[in-house]
């Protein structure tokens, strides 16, 4: 994982070491919530003066708060404002409990902007399809969109023999219900239905809800499109075709809108050396349907489970794994796991939220 050296330099303008600065954004980035096992194992040192001044240090400034769980586990939630300000990750405080544990082999989409980029820049997604949020603002009539705002950590899988597979994840917050699951499939939708591969990591503290949530992610996310995908590129060449005809009349608002969108979608796509030939009819519809039926990629879901041990796994050094076997070619249930063996969560921890600084 990258540490910026910008951000490294303004923690510890705030008072605290490099190890304790790297720690920091590491905790502020993928969770805010952390144990002082974790800190211990991150430094490579033993319990003593290092860690006491470290945890005395962030209640003393106010960039933390302590509380007692069960099995003398002690979980720490990094919430200030003036430490995420100096990451550049303010709009992250507060976040909901993640592992922070991951593997760091992967890269993280890390922030919005980071998720925006690759989504939108790299895969030409529009931002349309992607999740996102309304929010009022102070001012009146102002709202301000934000896109992911679930949090869930989100990384680049490496492809064998292709690029990087964005992986996304899903936190089951222990309720024995998967209502959240799928209003968090809902919200993905049109990305998932965008891309040609979707891989989606589903962790949970047990392994009950395994088999329904495959069944639910595959009913949503592996299901084909609602309608032949020629149908959406023959109408793009129709009005394409009104609009460089100067036929400006014929174009509701919603064509406008349908045009600008798949201006977007299809820049690259290679049904753009379809249109001319269409245009000046020489090839049919039914001849663009069937090409376009050719190009389009055979679409892949992978679902994969990740069994932690919830509190518990928080504070033992080696949290016992419970394999989970399936007969579905589209699920991996890994022993070893994506996030590997040390993979600890603290989403099923309640921690009261203090008051901002």
């Amino acid at each position: 994982m990258n540490f910026p050296e910008s951000s490294l330099a303004n923690l510890g303008s705030l008072g605290y070491t490099e190890d304790e600065a790297r720690f920091l954004y590491l905790v502020a980035t993928h969770s805010g919530y952390f144990s002082m096992r974790q800190f211990l194992q991150f430094t490579g040192t033993k319990s003593g003066d290092k860690s006491m001044a470290f945890s005395q240090k962030l209640l003393a400034k106010g960039h933390a708060t302590g509380r007692s769980f069960l099995r003398n586990g002690f979980v720490y939630h990094l919430f200030s404002r003036i430490v995420y300000r100096a990451i550049d990750r303010e709009n992250l405080r507060n976040r909901r409990a993640h592992s922070l544990e991951h593997n760091l082999q992967y890269e993280y989409l890390e922030t919005e902007d980071d998720k925006l980029n690759h989504f939108c820049q790299q895969l030409d997604i529009p931002k349309e399809l992607l999740p996102k949020k309304r929010y009022s603002g102070a001012v009146h009539n102002r709202t301000t969109e934000r896109y992911f705002v679930d949090k869930f950590p989100m990384f680049l899988f490496p492809g064998a023999f292709s690029s990087p597979v964005a992986t996304f994840t899903f936190v089951d917050p222990g309720l024995g219900i998967l209502d959240s699951f799928k209003t968090h499939l809902l919200a993905y939708g049109s990305l998932f239905e965008a891309l040609s591969e979707v891989r989606l990591v589903y962790i949970s503290p047990r392994p009950t809800q395994f088999e329904i949530a495959r069944k639910t992610f595959l009913a949503t996310a592996g299901r084909p499109p609602k309608k032949d995908p020629g149908d959406d590129i023959l109408r793009y060449f129709r009005l394409q075709k009104l609009w460089d005809d100067r036929k400006y009349g014929k174009l509701t608002t919603d064509d406008i809108e349908f045009l600008h969108l798949s201006d977007k979608r299809y820049a690259r796509h290679r049904c753009q050396r379809l249109y001319p030939s269409w245009r000046d009819g020489i090839v049919s519809d039914d001849y663009v349907r069937s090409e376009i039926q050719d190009l389009s990629p055979q679409r892949k879901v992978i679902f994969e489970s990740e069994l932690v041990d919830g509190q518990i796994g928080l504070f033992e050094a080696t949290p016992k794994r419970k394999p989970t076997p399936s007969t579905a070619v589209e699920v991996k249930n890994s022993q070893e796991g994506t996030f590997g063996g040390s993979f600890g969560s603290v989403f099923a921890v309640g921690v009261d939220k203090p008051m901002e600084k």
